[in-house]
């Protein structure tokens, strides 16, 4: 009897390409049922199962966390995707778009790569074209700078501990719809790169976006930090209004192309060849205009000699001086300790050893009662932030936070951060008279530190610890020890929070950017205390891209957050979760 079930031989082309099979019988549950049903009902299966995958993937791609590519040690080698959040900042909201256009200029730009470049991204944004030139071999150096703050942080915090310290970027507070807080006017902007030190430039949807006297400004930028030989490619819209040849607002500007040609020439910018249009908008590529001198505009990098370099990095004496009689506080710093005190409801108590009251005190620029109100005042606007920053990670009801102040000094802080009801306060400090002041005088629980990370042990763990302005003293060799000791004092779910000298620092510390070694770090041996070892208590400067790697080397977590001059307008935060 003949198979009812069996289809017949398909012939022809057809039957080549798709010959008929018998479908295998499945065990189990659609055992018994006929074989064309079975082959259905597997296809259906394997349509659910891909489909379930899609949608797994989909909710990666839009949620708002970085989408990794692979797991182990291929998530530290392959740079993840930005969140929906931070793509859409920089005009890519969907996976598709971000994809496609960092596809389109990696090709565009990898075609004018010459071996050995530096590269200069002109509104990075979350790190689109870092992404895929991480591992270029031509990229020497790259540098990527915006004005959106979240943008650059997770290129910061996510990328550069993967791609490396070549890539480093920067956040510049620009006024614009997008950043309408900033504190740079657009015309005022100072590129962070040396004179003549680029080889490659690009503004990808930059100049779509700038007023005119804004995009002059920055065609003359670029000029400055062109080398001779360097080449700049940017985009533009090329729709202005009907009578205009430069139109628009900041969500949207369209430039007569050739308009756009005399803006460049005038800025010594020569047209090389236009390239034509790219994902909506039109690509031009220029040179350095024969002749041309270079912009006399301040640059923010500040480039310096050798000689100038060598001398920022000697010794240097200075910081606060001596006190007068062995500290021994006059009449009138009493009085006047007793009333700013009063007015904090702290004790008015002050350690002779006390360095920072005597930073203020001997200040050539502030009275003797403009001292004593901000020593007062300043450590109690401190303790109010840490408090900010601990409710905002730990929430309203989190009670007690067991809470360690490290590197506190005498108690400039501790008095104000024993007031708060939540905290059970440890404070620790290296020099045994500051543990004896902070027991019997402002009353905490005080903890001796040590000289080196290694001898530091602390009795229990800590839901945060705190160091202000400890980092901005130490040197590269204890710098990644101290955060694995801090670290490793922490409970599971803890926070270590400190900071250190950043960008903002540089023209309080009298040096630039440039005076920083490659990995993006500066150290004098000089410090404002006195009993301390300069080489071991000096100052110095960290920028992100040698914290954020120091950081993972050291304990393998990632930076929670970053606040560019959170303390004082010029000192960075920094936050770090023990996950495990």
């Amino acid at each position: 009897m003949a198979n009812l079930n069996a289809s017949p031989p398909r012939k022809g082309l057809l039957g080549v390409l798709f010959p008929r099979t018998s479908p295998v019988a499945l065990a189990g549950e659609g055992a018994g049922k006929a074989a064309n049903v079975q082959a259905m009902e597997m296809e259906i299966s394997w349509l659910k199962m891909q489909l379930a995958q899609f949608q797994k993937e989909q909710s990666q791609f839009e949620g708002p966390d970085p989408y990794f590519l692979g797991t182990e040690h291929l998530s530290g080698i392959i740079p993840p995707i930005p969140g929906a959040g931070v793509r859409a900042t920089a005009g890519s909201p969907s996976m598709a778009g971000y994809i496609l256009s960092a596809d389109a200029w990696q090709i565009l730009i990898s075609k004018f790569l010459k071996p050995n470049s530096q590269l200069l991204d002109i509104g990075c944004g979350s790190g689109k074209m870092a992404r895929n030139l991480a591992y270029h071999p031509h990229v020497r150096k790259y540098i990527g700078f915006d004005v959106l703050k979240d943008s650059v942080d997770f290129c910061n915090q996510v990328l550069v501990p993967r791609i490396g310290p070549k890539f480093e970027f920067h956040h510049l507070d620009v006024v614009s719809c997008y950043n309408p807080q900033g504190a740079i006017k657009p015309t005022e902007v100072a590129f962070p790169a040396k004179d003549g030190s680029v080889d490659l430039a690009w503004g990808c949807s930059l100049f779509t976006h700038l007023l005119e006297p804004d995009a002059r400004h920055y065609l003359r930028e670029v000029r400055r930090v062109l080398a001779p030989a360097g080449m700049f490619l940017p985009t533009i819209h090329t729709n202005p209004a009907p009578g205009t040849r430069y139109s628009g607002d900041e969500v949207k500007i369209d430039v007569d192309v050739d308009y756009f040609v005399e803006m460049c020439d005038e800025a010594g910018l020569t047209l090389a060849v236009k390239l034509g249009e790219v994902l909506g908008q039109y690509a031009m590529l220029f040179k350095v205009k024969p002749g041309s001198s270079t912009p006399t505009i301040v640059n923010v990098g500040g480039a310096k000699t050798e000689t100038e370099v060598a001398e920022a990095s000697k010794p240097k004496t200075g910081g606060v001086p001596v006190p007068p009689n062995n500290g021994a506080l006059t009449e009138e710093m009493l009085r006047l300790n007793e009333q700013w005190a009063e007015k904090e409801h702290v004790t008015p108590s002050v350690h002779p050893g006390d360095f920072i009251f005597w930073f203020v005190a001997t200040h050539p620029e502030m009275s003797l009662e403009d001292a004593t109100k901000y020593y007062f005042e300043d450590g109690a606007r401190s303790a109010a932030k840490l408090d900010g920053h601990l409710t905002r990670l730990f929430g309203e009801d989190k009670k007690p936070i067991k809470l360690l102040e490290f590197a506190s000094g005498y108690g400039c802080v501790s008095r104000h951060l024993k007031k708060n009801p939540r905290f059970d306060l440890t404070s620790c400090d290296i020099h045994p008279e500051a543990i004896d002041f902070l027991t019997n005088q402002i009353g905490v629980d005080a903890l001796q530190s040590a000289h080196t990370p290694e001898g530091f042990a602390t009795p229990k763990k800590y839901d945060a610890i705190f160091c202000l302005s400890f980092f901005s003293h130490m040197p590269k060799a204890t710098f990644g020890r101290w955060i694995k000791a801090l670290y490793d004092s922490l409970e599971v779910g803890g926070y270590l929070l400190f900071t250190t000298h950043g960008v903002k620092s540089c023209q309080g510390l009298q040096i630039t950017v440039d005076d920083a070694d490659e990995e993006g770090f500066w150290f004098q041996a000089r410090s404002e205390q006195h009993d301390l070892d300069a080489a071991e208590y000096g100052l110095t400067l960290s920028l992100p891209q040698y914290v954020v790697p120091t950081v993972h080397k050291a304990v393998g977590a990632p930076i929670a957050d970053y606040k560019q001059a959170e303390w004082w307008f010029h000192q960075d935060l920094w936050i770090v979760k023990k996950n495990r």
